[in-house]
């Protein structure tokens, strides 16, 4: 072969090999070897158990019926075995948390509220097959308050609101069969809210205690129920009678005014030593009567309090 043949044999087996690269066929690269990949989980999967219920409902609005389940649910407070002192279940208050209170045909619950602490009103929403009623219980220091409670059926459930001088509780009350039942039921306060107290009395005053009462018997004679003490502290008025009183059909109470009697109504107090009537108002003359042919009247006055006054 001459020396000028071998530059063209070079270049021709060079052709024959690119023109091989060329025809075959090419191995695929895998994508991991070609780029890296990291997996991303949805948002939804990353999401605390927390997640509310419109992104549960992915996006949906909940209906007013749905917010309010929610709402409730959210604020319920239920019995916990760290709960309880004794048999007292003590509740943390908080204003606008629901408090349960488990209750049973067979047995009465108690409500105990905050010493001192005044009850205006009661409601229950179902008055027909549940007992709601206020008793006191008085010690040295300041009355307490007791709410009974009572269901006449089991399976039954109601609400009940108790509004204070000082706040408002909001109850659940769930009537089952059975031994177990809710025997009381009380509060812990963050911050107890302080109230000035009678010394002599022992009874909360907004103002000072009012004792300036005329009570005396104008028909019939002297009865077992008379009066033994009228206060009033300048919004309502209470009326005691004796323990022996108890034995008694007490009187109904009438306001009298310039355009005659008025009959008033009054929630009933139990205390240590008898009992007590609760007017929410103040008046200048009242009367308690009791009997239709010979009535019992004993008429009270309330009498101008002296100057600095207090009880």
């Amino acid at each position: 072969m001459t020396r000028g043949a071998l530059p063209i044999l070079a270049v021709c087996t060079l052709s024959l090999a690119l023109s091989a690269c060329a025809s075959a066929p090419k191995k695929p690269v895998a994508a991991a070897e070609a780029f890296p990949v990291e997996i991303v989980e949805p948002i939804e999967a990353q999401s605390p158990p927390q997640v509310t219920a419109a992104r549960r409902a992915r996006g949906k609005a909940l209906t007013p019926l749905q917010a309010l389940e929610a709402a409730n649910g959210a604020a319920r407070q239920r019995p916990a075995a760290d709960g309880f002192s004794a048999a007292r279940q003590v509740y943390n208050y908080r204003a606008g948390a629901l408090f349960e209170l488990y209750a049973n045909p067979n047995y009465v619950s108690t409500i105990l509220l905050e010493p001192g602490e005044t009850l205006t009103n009661i409601a229950a929403g179902d008055t027909s097959r549940w007992m709601v009623t206020q008793a006191e219980a008085e010690t040295q220091s300041m009355p307490r308050t007791i709410v009974l409670v009572k269901p006449h059926a089991p399976g039954l459930r109601t609400n009940i609101v108790l509004i204070t001088d000082r706040r408002t509780y909001l109850i659940e009350a769930i009537a089952q069969g059975g031994n177990a039942y809710a025997a009381q039921v009380a509060w812990s306060y963050n911050k107890p809210i302080a109230a000035p107290v009678s010394a002599k009395s022992g009874y909360k005053t907004l103002a000072a205690m009012n004792e300036a009462y005329r009570i005396r018997t104008i028909k019939g004679r002297a009865p077992l129920w008379m009066p033994t003490r009228v206060f009033d502290d300048g919004r309502r008025t209470w009326i005691e009678f004796s323990e022996e009183a108890e034995a008694a059909d007490l009187p109904p109470v009438f306001v009298i005014t310039g355009e005659g009697a008025e009959l008033v109504n009054y929630r009933v107090q139990h205390l240590a030593s008898g009992q007590r009537y609760m007017i929410d108002r103040v008046f200048d003359r009242a009367e308690l009567r009791l009997g239709a042919k010979t009535p019992v009247v004993v008429r009270i006055d309330r009498q101008t309090p002296k100057a600095g006054a207090r009880s």
